[in-house]
């Protein structure tokens, strides 16, 4: 058994593809939802959305059984390219096994909270199913990646622009020479990054554990003890801002506020919004101004460099000296805003006044990530917001 293997996936038939597959809900309203159901009645959302366990189960059984999705009928990796505006990203979605990331062969770097992995697990093992891959990256190689683009010279099986507003496009690869080549190639590669995804990753740990259990027969070369990916080359994995608003300034008047920071920073009045260039800068948006914030000495060392993020150099110098931020996972005056809202998105919260002040910052670099990831730390919260991601739905692995 390679790294990464191929699979039979689930996924919908061609005319189906754009009605079935949802997007990361981080990005969708529940009024967005409701008018995507209404429209959509056999979207994945009807799936997540149902009012129990059972009709989610009975949902998913009837799109099999009037073949709203299929089941592919040989062994294939599934070539997955998602484009918007000006960028695109080419990947492979196969399956791995779990054992893969215990042996640190696959690598995170973020935090697991035990409610949010247990939802997951209980979603899956309700369907038996994933229906959503694991987003990770890999290290560059030309030879994969040359094999990918002349794969693009033919005709897709899926051309769509989905919820996310980003077309999506897939080809299957089932030829055994090709797909014997991928799986060579990626056990020369040998280390991922997982993106996007950890408290899934965290949940198919413990189904598959669970199934262990129930199966006195088991081998470990069941459907379960692996799950389905989607690797994209590390070089163009895009990470976005993600931003901090304040929902008040701590008992300061405006005009104290900036005071007490020019203690520590430059500050310095911008004719136009602010989006820092590069790290250790920052930008500050309070009282319909746009300011840009710069460190006056240089950041403190420790042992990891771990405070020399742009995150925790904000929250160390001035979050939690100025404006009394506790932990960020668990203080209620914090808020996050993803870097796909653009600056006009901390602008509206601000002038609405459901935050007194908001901080835009220069997104964290994979370099950062696959740093901490080596080191097996993990990342303040809210650290990384990737973008664009894989769809749910479009391909999905039954554990069967």
């Amino acid at each position: 058994m390679y790294f990464i293997n191929p699979f039979k996936a689930l996924r919908p038939k061609k005319e189906n593809a754009s009605s079935v597959t949802i997007a990361s809900t981080d990005h969708l309203s529940e009024d967005m939802q409701k008018n995507h159901l209404k429209k959509n009645p056999w979207s994945y959302l009807s799936v997540f959305n149902a009012e129990n366990k059972k009709k989610s189960k009975e949902q998913f059984e009837l799109m099999k059984e009037k073949s709203i999705i299929t089941k592919e009928k040989n062994f294939s990796f599934y070539i997955y390219r998602i484009s918007k505006e000006n960028f695109k990203q080419v990947g492979i979605v196969g399956t791995a096994k779990l054992s893969a990331y215990d042996n640190l062969h696959i690598r995170g770097h973020e935090e697991i909270f035990f409610e949010r992995s247990q939802k997951r697990m209980k979603q899956m093992e309700n369907l038996n199913a994933q229906i959503g891959p694991i987003y990770a990256v890999y290290p560059d190689n030309k030879e994969l990646n040359d094999l990918i683009e002349n794969e693009l010279l033919s005709s897709p099986i899926y051309s769509f622009k989905g919820m996310d507003r980003c077309k999506h496009e897939m080809w299957v690869i089932d030829a055994k020479n090709k797909i014997e080549k991928i799986s060579e190639l990626f056990n020369s590669i040998n280390r991922i990054y997982i993106a996007d995804g950890h408290h899934r990753m965290e949940a198919l740990l413990k189904l598959s554990q669970f199934k262990q259990h129930q199966n006195p027969n088991h081998t470990g070369e069941e459907a379960y003890n692996f799950f389905m990916i989607a690797i994209f080359p590390k070089s163009q994995a895009r990470i976005l801002d993600y931003n901090r608003l304040i929902k008040d300034l701590y008992g300061y008047s405006p005009k104290d506020f900036i005071k007490e920071i020019k203690k520590k920073f430059k500050v310095e009045k911008q004719s136009s919004s602010f989006k820092p260039e590069k790290s250790q800068i920052f930008g500050m948006y309070l009282e319909k101004q746009w300011y840009s914030l710069e460190l006056k000495e240089k950041p403190h060392q420790n042992l990891f460099h771990i405070i020399n993020l742009d995150i925790n150099l904000l929250h160390y110098y001035l979050l939690e000296p100025i404006l009394g931020i506790g932990d960020p996972r668990y203080d209620n005056r914090i808020d996050f805003i993803a870097g796909f809202h653009g600056l006009e998105g901390i602008e509206k919260k601000v002038n609405s006044g459901e935050a007194k002040v908001g901080f835009a910052l220069f997104a964290t670099q994979m370099e950062d990530i696959i740093n901490f990831a080596d080191k097996r730390l993990t990342m303040p919260p809210k650290s990384t917001w990737f973008d664009p991601k894989p769809l749910d739905g479009l391909v999905a692995y039954e554990f069967e």
